[in-house]
């Protein structure tokens, strides 16, 4: 019975199947007949993807790369080098705490943009008053800008309060390993005053060995240099005695930050670049074009940084280097000057206060806009060197926005009394005050 009834069903399947293959199920759950389906459809896109997509494909391409170029004036050695952008922002932030309640963004930017170019400033704020909270944070374009501003504006007094600078939560050694090993030949250089070209810049430097590269980053809007970029020279040790000697050197009124770099990459063309650009519209180009090689520097400027490197060849016996500087005597000057000099204020620095620059502003801003108050402490080479000269422990230099607001602040200050003395007040040159308070800590920015 079994037999038969097998031999009954064999022709009825064929009948009704009409191929059995077809309705068998592969190992991936599709019949044959759905496998070739699925087969020609993705032969028919390959051929699509070789001929009418080809275009599409390439374009989304080129276009992607286009969005990855990098401008033609970057000077950014970490980005060049294809770092994360977001390793490089890390490393680029400082918190900043103990900020004065009346300062704002514009206040912070202005005093760390001496460092570098301040991409963002951002302040926390109270939502029941609308101020700040006290902190906020510095970030800036490259990762040097942000070193040389900690090192260098820890502890410093700024509107009457001593900052606190240190890096973010977020912060992560961690995130230097994959990051080029930076080049111990280079250096990095801000607070440039926009007078002095690439080349003026290279001469600078060229006393302490030869300079293979000198690029300042460039403001494409203007056509000047942003303030700030790199040196390399030939070898390492002018590298580490131009960042010791030149860090706090006075050139064309500002005073240099020179620190070694940290992280390695490429240079960029800096301000060569803008000669592959286009014109600036009248608009954007609101002073004329700067010359790449620019005016020779002074010749004091050259004397100067020659005879630091000549102290820096003697010193080097002893393994250690030092900016040679002379004894800055406080002088009157009656060269019209934004500068006045107050002595006599105080009897000596115990009787400094952390108000006294800010009563100094008060009193002084009644002849004029105040941009800086600097409590400046005499050294003892100072002190000896004004042996029979005019000067005290203690001056109060009062910068003004203008010449007439200092005449008048030595008018209103000349002769008077203050807690039981007699201030003597007078102008006092530009550059030397630039000297004479470039390492001064107590500095109040109204």
């Amino acid at each position: 019975m079994s037999t038969q009834h097998s031999t009954e069903q064999e022709p009825q399947a064929v009948a009704e199947g009409g191929n059995v293959a077809a309705d068998v199920v592969l190992p991936n759950g599709l019949t044959q007949a759905q496998q070739d389906c699925l087969d020609r459809a993705l032969a028919y896109a390959r051929e699509l993807q070789q001929t009418v997509f080809k275009d599409i494909l390439e374009e989304e391409k080129q276009r992607s790369e286009e969005e990855r170029k990098l401008p033609a004036c970057t000077v950014n050695p970490g980005l060049m080098a294809g770092v994360d952008m977001r390793n490089l922002s890390v490393m680029s932030r400082l918190y900043v705490g103990s900020i004065n309640f009346e300062l704002t963004e514009e206040h912070i930017q202005r005093v760390f943009s001496e460092f570098g170019s301040v991409s963002s400033v951002s302040m926390a704020k109270d939502p029941a008053t609308g101020r700040h909270k006290g902190f906020g944070f510095v970030e800036y374009d490259v990762p040097e800008a942000a070193t040389l501003a900690m090192e260098a504006m820890n502890g410093v007094m700024v509107g009457g309060r001593q900052l606190k600078i240190g890096r973010p939560n977020n912060y992560n050694l961690a995130v230097t390993q994959g990051f080029p090993a930076p080049p111990s030949e280079r250096i990095y250089v801000a607070n440039v005053n926009e007078a002095i070209s690439e080349e003026v810049l290279r001469e600078i430097f060229a006393p302490f060995g030869e300079v293979k590269a000198c690029v300042l980053s460039a403001d494409v809007a203007t056509r000047k240099h942003r303030g700030w970029g790199f040196i390399e020279f030939a070898e390492t040790t002018p590298a580490d005695q131009a960042a010791v000697a030149m860090n706090g050197f006075s050139l064309g009124n500002l005073t240099l930050r020179v620190r070694k770099c940290v992280v390695g990459g490429p240079l960029g063309e800096g301000m060569a670049a803008l000669g592959s650009l286009p014109p600036p519209s009248s608009d954007a180009a609101t002073g004329s074009n700067i010359s790449q090689t620019g005016p020779r520097p002074p010749q004091q400027v050259i004397d100067v940084a020659a005879s630091i490197n000549m102290s820096i060849s003697e010193a080097a016996a002893g393994g250690s280097v030092t900016q040679p500087t002379a004894p800055q005597v406080i002088q009157k000057t009656t060269v019209a000057s934004p500068v006045v000099v107050l002595e006599n204020v105080v009897g000596g620095r115990s009787e400094v206060d952390d108000e006294l620059a800010a009563d100094m502003e008060g009193e002084g801003s009644k002849c004029g806009e105040i941009a800086k108050v600097v409590v400046h402490f005499a050294s003892e080479e100072e002190i000896q060197a004004a042996s029979g000269a005019e000067g005290s422990e203690v001056s109060i230099f009062l910068q003004f926005k203008d010449a007439e607001s200092a005449v008048r602040a030595v008018e209103l200050f000349d002769g008077r009394w203050f807690a039981g003395r007699q201030v003597a007040a007078s102008l006092f040159d530009y550059e030397r005050y630039r000297m004479v308070t470039s390492s001064d800590t107590m500095v109040y920015i109204p």
